[in-house]
């Protein structure tokens, strides 16, 4: 299996009026990862499949490849497939991915002022098109990663929405932003945070409207949890190309998890836990690739 560039894949769901699901894999977990890739195949849909740097840091870059070339080899897996790194924060943190055969990068300096992103992100980008890997960007800073204050244990209480006023990215900085940097997506916050909530309702359309008319390469969705069925579709519809997914697969890997531990016939097989985990897991996904219509868009 051979992994492609993202920047193709993004393009094409821009022009044909489709988003890309990013799915991420917590770090290539093997459960969400085969999830992804098996409902990828069945709805013929391209895919992203993504993880968070910790998380690579943790488990391995190399590894996360690995498996998923295992997973693609062992499934038959034929659509188009990127393997991506959400929220990298360091230089070389980037050429660590790429050489260990991740095709595409999302380098996230939104924290710094904009000439520092702009600096930052030129860097990696320059790397990148030696080593024919895609990249990412964010102007506006999508909340919710903030380190907590207090430590938060056991089965805490899911909110009803995000606590903190999101932040919106400015379109005259958005502009300046891809003007002086080559990238290939760039990730918009247009009223949503990360973390996980059971809703997640103000969008401003008509931003995500305007900031489509005057960007020219494909806009990507962060902090997606909470957010329903017809907003994501609508969250297309007005201009995302690429729609991340993290949040909602880990809660629900362990809600699922405790469920299955205290219900199903299992004998203390957590292969057996897992397999339906897996399955629960893929269904949610197939929901959400036709939400973003990009079911049948392999290619």
């Amino acid at each position: 299996m051979k992994f492609v560039n993202a920047t193709a894949m993004v393009q094409a769901a821009r022009n044909g009026g489709y988003a890309i699901p990013a799915f991420n894999a917590n770090g290539a977990t093997y459960d969400i990862a085969r999830a992804a890739l098996e409902a990828a195949q069945e709805m013929q849909s391209p895919l992203i499949l993504q993880a968070y740097e910790p998380n690579l840091e943790y488990r391995g870059f190399k590894y996360f490849v690995q498996l998923a070339a295992t997973l693609c080899d062992d499934l038959n897996i034929t659509v188009p497939v990127a393997l991506h790194v959400d929220h990298g924060h360091s230089f070389d943190s980037a050429v660590k991915a790429m050489n260990a055969g991740f095709t595409s990068f999302m380098f996230d300096a939104s924290h710094d002022v904009l000439e520092e992103n702009i600096r930052k992100t030129r860097q990696v980008v320059e790397v990148a098109r030696i080593l024919g890997c895609s990249v990412e960007a964010e102007v506006g800073y999508v909340k919710g990663n903030e380190p907590q204050k207090e430590k938060l244990t056991g089965r805490i209480q899911v909110p009803e929405k995000p606590l903190i006023p999101p932040a919106k990215t400015d379109i005259l900085e958005a502009k300046r932003f891809v003007h002086e940097v080559a990238v290939d997506m760039l990730a918009v916050s247009v009223g949503t945070a990360h973390g996980v909530y059971e809703k997640q309702t103000d969008i401003d359309f008509e931003l995500l409207r305007r900031l489509r008319a005057e960007i020219d390469i494909p806009l990507v969705q962060h902090g997606t949890c909470g957010i329903s069925l017809e907003n994501l579709a609508r969250l297309v519809e007005c201009g995302m190309s690429k729609v991340n997914f993290g949040e909602p697969f880990r809660f629900n890997y362990i809600k699922y998890f405790n469920e299955l531990t205290d219900s199903m016939e299992h004998n203390w097989h957590a292969w057996k836990i897992m397999r339906e985990i897996k399955n629960r897991l893929k269904a949610d996904m197939e929901t959400i690739i036709t939400a973003l219509s990009a079911d049948g868009k392999a290619k």
